[in-house]
């Protein structure tokens, strides 16, 4: 795949070395600050969570310098600022998706360039150019090995962390050549297995705050001088060769600049894996149809991937439901639209939401399996306990780029992630802050203002 006069590698860190805030067309500037401010509110809702506590524990039993905010958890080195506030952003499973990629760039990518940010105290446009710098590199290396690698792999963390290297050497303002070493070291350090989703673990939440980390990390290595392999993507021992378990697309390299991956991101209105959304969509629309009437049968029709991630069946506890295509329609069509208390343990244990589920039938649907990537679709068809059948297709579920957020929608959203964590007051400022970003002059009053009274829930 190496060749001497071209490469992905050697394409990855010109493009990132190149990048100007001019470069990036307004439309993906707009598009990367509501994906902020949507970000901060999945972490701040995620650092408010139970499930946050071992990452500070981690921190506190560690120490370190204090460089930059950490929510919920004081003042951190940056390693620990990026590995916290990217692990805390992925707890709720509502930050945002790549299609192409099968990924979520938000969490790993603005952790780093927001803690280094801060540290060098840079401002808003700053920002916003090494997290497009991250999110180009990331999701383009997500897409050449899609859908295969994913099977095995949870491609946010393994093509995470190449993105963070590039996020956080643009920060650090790395040559070209630093860039190329912290590409190299990222690929080294890349990680991450889907065997947690069996047990319903943790090790989630883990991938994200490492690629965080390890980004910062290995840009830090790189400004020091320590180098790394130049063609780790491509070369015989490299990321493609060991991970790819396809044929690599290189011919995604070569669009860098033209094609603005960073614009197309989908948002998610629902706290659960973006696999089963077009399938709370749809249950959404049956719910409408049934009128309140009892359902003597539901079939839900689906793409192999969603089976993979998002199959459990007989759920028992939160996790495991986001992770449960069929938990959620049967939930959605007993309760309406989802919300974080409709994955409590206890909500996923009510006696008839389980007995809807059970009763489900799934079954993968060629037409709506050829669609994937590019589309993540569902079907639902189910008849009335009085003999009507209903029918209710979803090809691009809400929050995708054809049916994308808007502000209020994002700013609504955002108002529920942090409501009862932060003051209405700090949420309009928050709010402000995004909407502006790009004239804000010191962005490490975005985590001070949250961790200037943060209301945990635990």
């Amino acid at each position: 795949m190496q060749t001497d006069n071209w490469s992905p590698s050697a394409a990855c860190s010109e493009f990132v070395s190149a990048l100007r805030y001019e470069d990036i067309p307004a439309e993906v500037v707009d598009t990367i600050k509501r994906d902020i401010l949507d970000w901060i509110g999945c972490a701040v809702g995620g650092a408010a969570d139970p499930a946050s506590q071992p990452v500070k524990d981690l921190c506190n039993a560690l120490g370190g310098l204090e460089q930059a905010g950490a929510l919920d958890n004081g003042r951190r080195n940056v390693f620990f600022a990026a590995m916290t506030n990217g692990y805390c952003g992925h707890i709720l499973e509502m930050d945002d998706v790549d299609r192409d990629s099968i990924s979520h760039p938000a969490t790993v990518n603005i952790p780093p360039a927001l803690a280094l940010a801060e540290h060098l105290g840079k401002g808003g446009r700053e920002l916003i150019t090494a997290v497009v710098a991250g999110f180009e590199v990331m999701l383009r290396i997500g897409a050449a090995i899609t859908p295969a690698h994913y099977q095995v792999f949870h491609t946010t963390a393994t093509t995470g962390v190449f993105g963070a290297a590039m996020a956080a050497g643009k920060m650090l303002g790395l040559s070209e050549t630093q860039l190329g070493w912290a590409l190299g070291n990222a690929g080294t350090m890349s990680a991450g297995l889907w065997q947690f989703l069996p047990d319903g673990a943790m090790s989630k939440f883990l991938h994200t705050g490492a690629a965080a980390a390890h980004g910062v990390m290995v840009a830090l290595l790189a400004q020091s001088g320590f180098s790394g392999a130049r063609h780790i993507l491509e070369g015989k021992q490299g990321f493609f060769a060991g991970y790819a378990r396809q044929e690599a697309d290189l011919e995604l390299f070569k669009d860098f600049g033209t094609k603005w991956r960073a614009g197309l991101v989908s948002f998610k209105p629902y706290p659960c894996c973006r696999h089963t959304h077009s399938a709370i969509d749809a249950a959404v629309e049956i719910r409408r149809q049934a009128a309140g009437r009892g359902l003597k049968s539901v079939k839900l029709f689906t793409y192999k991937t969603a089976q993979q991630v998002a199959g459990v069946r007989h759920p028992e506890n939160t996790r495991q439901a986001k992770f449960s295509t069929a938990y959620c329609v049967a939930s959605t069509l007993l309760r309406g639209t989802p919300s974080e208390a409709d994955f409590s343990n206890d909500s996923v244990n009510e006696a008839d939401v389980k007995a809807l589920e059970a009763r489900i039938e799934t079954a993968i649907d060629d037409e709506i399996n050829a669609r994937v990537p590019r589309n993540w679709p569902c079907r639902i068809e189910a008849e009335t306990e009085d003999g009507e059948k209903l029918v209710a297709q979803v090809w691009n579920p809400t929050g995708d780029p054809e049916n994308t957020l808007t502000w209020e929608g994002a700013e609504a959203k955002f108002r529920v992630l942090t409501g009862g964590i932060i003051s209405a007051g700090q949420q309009d400022a928050l709010i402000a802050a995004c909407r502006n970003l790009e004239n804000l002059e010191d962005v490490s009053s975005l985590v001070a203002g949250v961790n200037a009274a943060f209301h945990r829930k635990y």
